[in-house]
């Protein structure tokens, strides 16, 4: 008869199988329906939706090649709870910048339901989290107009060492009075990209994070910002606002109207906008989180 060391263990090792296969519908029945994932330090979601959502990025982050297996593993049981210690190996030789391979400490939380063991958390940096401060990262925001970038950008910033870049901000302040068409939005935004781009670099090679609340929605802005990230050396987020075009153009009409945003755009100057929007695809390299909206 199998103890719960062993039927722990064989189960780790399924999922593990399953993330390596990419069978993320069958490594969603690893995890209870209110479990938490450490997708990174400082980043965590929860809910079977939410942690598939992270599975599928992470795999395309490593360009599908990313093996997870476990060195050694130990089990420590408290009634229906148990702790696993792992020495979890993470390898991917087909990442796109450049092989991958790295060893954690990992610690994940089980409960037993009706003699069925499910994850609740799984922290694969274990005590990473505590012992090191949390590596400088660029985070970007893919989102049409009005989807609410910079509301999310404001959480982002809210973590320690985390600066935040206001495009809106930024052009509001160097140019005020002066953008009142697309045009101008469009000039005005280059001349701030020339030299932006390298005071971004600047803070994040002093160990900042950067929240970069300027619109990642085409393959030439997308590009511009990963040279900031690869020539700075450090890891980055793209964050992908995936909100309807109905509920865009609602949330629009409503900023509009109360004066709550600092440029009014009109129904036609959207719909330009909107034309040249193009959602990110693995085939970029980004490491994208999704948040699903109307």
């Amino acid at each position: 008869m199998k103890t719960n060391a062993q039927e722990l263990q064989q189960l780790i090792e399924s999922a593990d199988d399953a993330i390596n296969r990419k069978d993320f519908d069958e490594l969603m029945k690893f995890y209870s329906d209110d479990a938490t994932l450490v997708v990174m330090p400082g980043k965590e979601v929860s809910g079977k939706d939410s942690i598939r959502r992270s599975f599928v990025s992470i795999s395309e982050y490593f360009n599908h090649s990313l093996v997870v297996t476990q060195e050694k593993m130990a089990v420590i049981e408290a009634g229906d709870t148990a702790l696993v210690l792992a020495n979890t190996r993470l390898k991917a030789d087909n990442k796109t910048d450049s092989p991958f391979s790295v060893n954690r400490n990992a610690t994940y939380v089980f409960k037993k339901w009706n003699d069925d063991w499910r994850c609740v958390i799984d922290n694969s940096y274990g005590t990473e989290l505590i012992c090191s401060p949390s590596p400088p990262t660029l985070h970007l925001i893919c989102g049409k107009m009005a989807s609410g970038k910079s509301t999310l950008a404001g959480r982002l910033a809210s973590e320690p060492n985390t600066v935040l870049i206001s495009e809106d901000e930024w052009l509001s302040r160097l140019y005020p009075g002066e953008i009142t068409t697309l045009t101008d939005y469009v000039r005005f935004t280059a001349r701030l990209r020339d030299v932006m781009g390298i005071h971004v670099e600047t803070l994040l090679r002093a160990g900042n994070s950067v929240v970069l609340d300027f619109p990642a929605n085409t393959l030439d802005s997308r590009q511009w910002m990963s040279d900031i990230y690869r020539n700075a050396g450090v890891v980055h987020c793209l964050h992908y606002l995936d909100v309807s075009d109905e509920e865009c153009k609602t949330r629009l009409s409503r900023r509009n109207e109360d004066g709550s945003h600092r440029f009014n755009t009109s129904e036609a100057e959207s719909n330009t906008i909107a034309s040249d929007f193009v959602a990110p695809s693995s085939d970029e390299g980004f490491h994208v989180i999704r948040y699903d909206g109307h």
